[in-house]
């Protein structure tokens, strides 16, 4: 006959606080093996332990609870594989992101700012564009402009001919300031394509090339703006700022091959615009 423990002695078998117990309970996750119906109090069979265990061990990996979930009640093996496939991958991307952050933070210690600028100057002429907007908050955006994009170059399709530039992006004054507000995905094309879903701005625009991952996007953004302003080419500051991705992660998945161009809108390009 299997022994059972309160909750407090199974808490000390499997290291698992009594909290998160509750908490796994009211989830039907770890439910006790027993709860007496007098007082309430929940008990657990010593068999339990692996399984509290399996879930302290996939909390520890910052697997969401639904994913415990999937991992621990599935029937087929490929399903619970995949899901810890999935989040490992996951995992990885995230340490990949932390160790580029990290980088950054000492150059920036040891003072290594902005790159200074090599900035050229452009007037867009407002082509025509297949174009997706939406009210996006800051933490999505990297998640919901490659998808859009995808969706945009799936109803391009057999029209791929028509492109007539590399994908980009429009962010509003409102996306930096609020950290979610209107972020536009496009593609643009030929002028041959005439009026198709929309156009895209126009007006004079101060450009600078950033190379590499899009983590580190913020520092050419600060270098681009910081000479506009010393410059005196007045900002159109409520203009949304364009992004074209030269080459995107459509095109390398690797993330220091990335070239993102970024067209900051100005007033005046001081007679050193290019056409």
């Amino acid at each position: 006959m299997a022994a059972l423990l309160s909750i407090g002695d199974f808490s000390r078998l499997t290291h698992v606080s009594v909290k998160a117990l509750r908490h796994y309970h009211d989830l039907d996750l770890l439910r006790p093996a027993r709860i007496d119906p007098s007082s309430g109090y929940r008990f657990y069979a010593t068999a339990q332990g692996p399984t509290a265990q399996l879930i302290r061990r996939f909390r520890d990996l910052g697997m969401p609870l639904d994913q415990v979930r999937v991992v621990l009640n599935a029937t087929d093996p490929t399903v619970r594989d995949q899901v810890i496939a999935d989040h490992l991958r996951s995992m990885e991307r995230q340490l990949e992101q932390t160790q580029t952050a990290v980088a950054s933070l000492r150059q920036l210690l040891e003072g290594g700012g902005s790159p200074s600028p090599d900035v050229a100057f452009h007037t867009l002429t407002g082509t025509p564009a297949l174009v997706v907007s939406a009210r996006v908050a800051w933490d999505e955006a990297f998640e919901w402009l490659p998808d859009t994009l995808a969706g945009l170059r799936r109803d391009l399709g057999s029209d791929a001919g028509l492109r007539g530039g590399p994908d980009g992006a429009l962010y509003s004054a409102e996306f930096f300031e609020s950290h979610v507000g209107e972020v536009t995905a496009f593609i643009p094309l030929d002028a041959s394509a005439g009026h198709v879903g929309g156009r895209l701005p126009e007006g004079p625009v101060a450009v600078a090339v950033h190379r590499g991952s899009l983590s580190e996007l913020d520092r050419t953004y600060t270098a681009l703006g910081g000479f506009v302003a010393e410059q005196g080419l007045g900002s159109r500051t409520r203009t949304a700022i364009q992004e074209n991705y030269l080459v995107s992660r459509f095109d390398t998945k690797d993330e220091h091959g990335l070239v993102t161009e970024v067209c900051w809108p100005v007033l005046s390009t001081r007679g050193e615009e290019e056409s």
